[in-house]
Formats: C-alpha cells, sequence, structure tokens
C-alpha cells in the first residue's frame, strides 16, 4: 500500500494546481467553460471516459469516469471549479490568477477553494490506475459549475441520474474528515408603516421602530438557539445582516427591511424556521396593533450529515492516518457545500475532505499549502484502492 505513495508525481501535483488556477472561473458572472474543457482533455489523458454537459449556458459539468467491468461499489470524487470573485486585484501583494509557488505555498484565487484539490483528484486517480488497473466497480470525478452561489450544478448532476455508493467531497479541510455541517436560511423581514412628515411624527408610524423591536425580539431568540445542541455542531446561529429603511430624514419611513443569516441543524426544515419567525411576529403583533410585518425565506440551503459509522468514514479517516501519521477524528465543516445534495437528495454517504483551509478561501492573497496538496493526492489515491481494491479490502461496498 506504502508504494502507491511513492508512484505520486510531486511535479504534476503541483503543475496541475498552478495551471487551473491561471484559469479564470469567477462566479459571479459565472463562465466555467474554459476550466471545464481544459479538465475534460486532463481527464481524457488519464485514461477515463469524459463527458461535459451545460447545466446551464457557458457553466458546464464535467463527469470523468472509470468502469471496471467488475462487480463493486461506485467511488465519487466530487469537486467545484467556480472561484468567488478576486475583488479588488491592487490589493493582492501575489498575481490572483498567476499561480505562483512562494514558501511552500501555492498562492491565487481558488488556490485553497478548491482548485488544489481539483488537481489532487486527477493526479490520484491516474496514480490509482497506473498502479493498479485491477479494481472492481467504478470510480466517478464529477467537476460542477455553480457551487459558489447555488451549488445546483451537483443538484443538476444528481437530476440527470448519476449517483455512487459513497462520496468524497474536496472542500478545503485542512484534510481532517468532516461529516455533517449546518444548513442556512436567508429570511427577510419587512415593517410597514405610514408615511408622515418628520416634525409631525405623530401622525405616521414609524417602521424603522417597528424593525428595532424585531431586531430585540430576535435577540431574545438566539438565547433560546443556544439550547439545541449537536454532537459535532454545537447550536443554531442568527445574524442580522442588512437594514434598510426610510427615505428621506424629515419623512417618518414607511417601510424597513432586514435579513437574516439563520444556521441550520440536521433535522431543521425551511418551513420550521419560517415558523419561528412568524411566532416572533405574532407576539409582537399581538402588543401593538399598529405592527405590520410580512417574513419571507429567500435563500435556503439545508444541513446535511454522513454518520460516523459509515465505512466511507473509516476509510477516509485511516486514509488520513497513512499518510500525516494520526487521525484528527471527525470534525464539523463550519459552512455549507454540496454535501448536502448527495446526502438529502441521493442518499450517498458522503464525507468533505480536501487540502487547504477556510480562513484562506474567499480572501485576498489565497494560498494552499504545497505539502497539503501533496497529502491529499496521497489519500485521494489510498481511499480509491480501499473502497474500489478487492484485493486488498474485503468490502460489500461503502
Amino acid at each position: 500500500m506504502t508504494s502507491v505513495l511513492k508512484m505520486v508525481r510531486t511535479n504534476k501535483v503541483i503543475s496541475l494546481t498552478k495551471n487551473l488556477i491561471k484559469i479564470q472561473s469567477q462566479n459571479p458572472p459565472g463562465n466555467e467553460k474554459e476550466i471545464s474543457e481544459y479538465l475534460v482533455e486532463r481527464l481524457k489523458e488519464i485514461g477515463l471516459k469524459v463527458k461535459m454537459y451545460d447545466y446551464k449556458p457557458k457553466r458546464p459539468n464535467v463527469i470523468g469516469m472509470f468502469f471496471t467491468g467488475k462487480k463493486g461499489p461506485t467511488l465519487m470524487f466530487n469537486g467545484h471549479t467556480d472561484t468567488v470573485p478576486i475583488g479588488e486585484e491592487a490589493f493582492w501583494t501575489i498575481g490572483p490568477l498567476g499561480g505562483k509557488v512562494k514558501d511552500g505555498m501555492i498562492y491565487g484565487r481558488g488556490a485553497s477553494d478548491m482548485k488544489g484539490a481539483l488537481a489532487a483528484m486527477i493526479v490520484a486517480t491516474e496514480t490509482v490506475l497506473n498502479y493498479s488497473p485491477e479494481i472492481n466497480g467504478n470510480l466517478v470525478l464529477s467537476f460542477v459549475a455553480d457551487e459558489e452561489v447555488t451549488g445546483f450544478g451537483t443538484k443538476d448532476l444528481l437530476d440527470r441520474g448519476y449517483r455512487a455508493d459513497c462520496a468524497v467531497v474536496g472542500e478545503p479541510t485542512e484534510l481532517k474528515v468532516q461529516t455533517a455541517h449546518k444548513g442556512v436560511a436567508y429570511i427577510k423581514i419587512v415593517t410597514t408603516g405610514k408615511a408622515a412628515h418628520g416634525s409631525l411624527p405623530h401622525e405616521g408610524i414609524n417602521a424603522i421602530n417597528k424593525a428595532v423591536r424585531v431586531c430585540s425580539a430576535l435577540e431574545k431568540m438566539e438565547y433560546e438557539l443556544n439550547n439545541r445542541k449537536h454532537a459535532l455542531l454545537g447550536s443554531p446561529t442568527i445574524n442580522i445582516g442588512t437594514i434598510k429603511g426610510g427615505t428621506k430624514t424629515n419623512v417618518v419611513p414607511d417601510y424597513c427591511e432586514i435579513t437574516v443569516d439563520r444556521r441550520l441543524l440536521p433535522g431543521e426544515k425551511s418551513d420550521m424556521v419560517k415558523k419561528e419567525f412568524e411566532n416572533v411576529i405574532s407576539q409582537l403583533r399581538e402588543k401593538d396593533n399598529n405592527f405590520k410585518a410580512e417574513v419571507d425565506v429567500i435563500n435556503f440551503a439545508e444541513p446535511s450529515e454522513t454518520s460516523p459509522n459509515e465505512k466511507i468514514v473509516k476509510i477516509a479517516r485511516q486514509s488520513v492516518k497513512n499518510v500525516i501519521g494520526k487521525d484528527p477524528g471527525v470534525t464539523p465543516f463550519p459552512a455549507t457545500c454540496d454535501m448536502r445534495f448527495l446526502v438529502n437528495q441521493a442518499h450517498v454517504p458522503t464525507v468533505i475532505l480536501g487540502p487547504g483551509s477556510l480562513h484562506q478561501a474567499h480572501t485576498i492573497d489565497e494560498y494552499v499549502e504545497v505539502k497539503q496538496v501533496l497529502d491529499a493526492t496521497k489519500i485521494y489515491a489510498l481511499i480509491m484502492l480501499k473502497v474500489l481494491g478487492k484485493w486488498l479490502f474485503k468490502l460489500d461496498g461503502c
């Protein structure tokens, strides 16, 4: 098993990561066509059957497949090709599309989130196929568009019938095996009042004042949420992110809008969360006949989790230990990601595992450690062999 690790070509992993960073794939605006076409060629080079299709115009999904023709599980590696925008390029001290290597780091937009992982998946696949083509089952690399805005690239992939027995999502986890993430609901609350001249406020109804009462009530809600606990994810959270109201200083505002970020634990649903906010509004309305407000869920991403007893979790943890010398255990992923579609929609046991750190993702001078990308390549290769290599491990699936 250790011999396969010696076959990982360091220069190839670094070069591929750099080349992917050099291809601009910012979202928004969202145009993953160039990087997808590049990935198609790389996947064909290593012997995979490749399909590319537009999930939206100029927003391709790429699927690389290796079918052994032998009975066994299907293992999927999932990654996204888009990045967040570069932002103000003048703020970067190292070119955001240069893929420069400096002091053991590879710099550029998407280095950590998640072009290093894409390179690791490809080189790991090539290494395994060169090391032992005698594997069972099927291997799928799915590289999707639009993760950074909607995540619907992966959803569309699953809608078209692509499935696996287990999966690895390559988000940046610092090579820790992560099995759960919170969901998120963006809530918009609009309070309405009555406009009047600023010198005659008693003739109007101030919508901003009403919104302030909502904010105070939500602060109390936060204390209640702290009583809910998840073993890995902790408590749900709430954050008032924006407030907009009024048209002019000398006008009593008849409209105010706040938006709220509500993070969800596994088991919490959109309608449940909306009902919580509606109950807050109802209580305020009971105390004030002039209180008018409406609640809407404007964005929702469900939470997800995989049982730590799933075979893919155990295999991933063992593979990490084989490469870095220790098992960091099972940890939570702080953000949301495409794992939610694999787990909730397709019922695929999934782990999140990749090089890089969320502390670096989306930042100026984003980088990923060269060593982490190399170690991720080795970890991915071991996962492939342990899942698909029946001659190494007796597995009847993941």
